[in-house]
């Protein structure tokens, strides 16, 4: 069984013994013919793929969805995580031996598993990356950790990684690795001209994990949309005929400190809309001069929230993907009771994140400046 964590490990030594031991060809993809169709598949994670993607590789090897599930052995380790370095401690009252799994660590927050098999809970269980503070997570419960089928890769429902009693199912291997979305590659990486990898452009392979209970809502809490719901929101626009990776390259991190970074996003806004782009770059408001407000900043504001938000200023730290704006001053972002949001951004999240001091009367006012057509 391999693990997510080879991706990070020196390269030679590795990729030698998975060569010999799945029978690459040392020159590189070479067709075949005797693959037998009726052989069971099998995962032989993304170091894999290295061989013959090694540009894919290096990209999504730094991704961030490789990581979202870490042995402790590993995520314990200096500099194990790419941008952000390493987590400083274990939860208060825990050292690294009493942890099996780490549950993110990468951009955003980590939360922790025990040896046991239940994620740690508390009033300081979960580390926040952006600002190195320890926060309460699900206080007063018990928690077993049932969400290998978005953090793994190879998930079988049933039985017991590791026969530990409080993780529910199996998996191949840790984390979300190539595999998880183009299929087991056992048979391909032995037949690569004979046998093909899945692939899959759909919405609703994105729409397995980036989601969040019913669909046709968007659950929210504490004054944000919560996290991982894009499809939720995408579902709820007219953009819901596109395919996510009509703008995105799932393989490019688009973490701030990635220096690939601009490739992540495939399409600009303004591919599409652009009279409202030629608007925007003539508007009497000084936002397109000062070249940091782009179409995202106000269209897919910070309305999320994976760790941190600020209230006082509606910011989250994960962008929205409902796009639409209503400038109604009384329109509300969230239902009466604050559980699930309206389907749009309103003029608090647009505009006051920035324009603290200003009022949604203001906001209003100015609005149609912004890209007058």
């Amino acid at each position: 069984m391999f693990s997510h964590a080879l991706l990070l490990r020196p390269i030679s030594v590795l990729a030698v013994s998975l060569i010999l031991v799945l029978g690459l060809p040392l020159t590189g993809c070479e067709k075949t013919t005797n693959i037998v169709e009726s052989e069971p598949q099998s995962y032989v994670s993304s170091l894999a793929c290295q061989a013959c993607h090694p540009d894919l590789y290096a990209e999504f090897s730094k991704s961030g969805h490789n990581f979202i599930l870490n042995a402790s052995s590993f995520a314990s380790k200096r500099n194990y995580y790419p941008y952000d370095g390493q987590l400083a401690v274990a939860p208060a009252g825990y050292s690294w031996d009493d942890v099996s799994y780490v549950i993110g660590g990468f951009w955003w927050k980590a939360s922790f598993i025990d040896r046991q098999g239940y994620v740690i809970t508390g009033d300081q269980a979960q580390y926040n990356l952006a600002t190195d503070r320890w926060v309460a997570y699900e206080t007063g419960t018990v928690a077993p950790y049932d969400c290998g089928p978005c953090h793994t890769t190879g998930y079988k429902y049933g039985g017991h990684q590791g026969n530990i009693a409080g993780i529910a199912g199996t998996w191949s291997l840790d984390g979300v690795q190539c595999e998880r979305c183009h299929g087991p590659g056992g048979r391909h990486v032995r037949a690569p001209y004979d046998v093909r990898m899945i692939i899959d452009r759909s919405v609703t392979l994105c729409g397995e994990c980036h989601v969040r209970g019913d669909v046709s809502k968007i659950p929210a809490e504490g004054g944000f949309i919560q996290n991982h719901e894009q499809y939720n929101e995408i579902h709820s626009t007219k953009k819901i005929s596109f395919a996510c990776v009509d703008c995105h390259d799932p393989h490019v991190s688009l973490h701030r400190s990635n220096p690939t970074r601009a490739g992540a996003i495939k399409v600009k806004c303004g591919t599409c809309h652009y009279e409202e782009a030629a608007a925007f770059a003539n508007s009497s408001l000084p936002h397109y001069d000062l070249g940091t407000v782009t179409c995202i900043e106000c269209h897919m504001a910070y309305a999320d929230k994976s760790a941190e938000g600020q209230t006082f200023r509606h910011e989250g730290d994960v962008r929205s993907h409902l796009f639409r704006i209503n400038t109604d001053t009384s329109a509300q972002m969230f239902t009466p009771d604050g559980k699930y949001a309206n389907g749009y951004l309103t003029l608090q999240y647009v505009c006051l994140r920035c324009h603290v001091s200003k009022t949604v009367d203001w906001a209003k006012e100015h609005a149609p400046e912004v890209h007058p057509l």
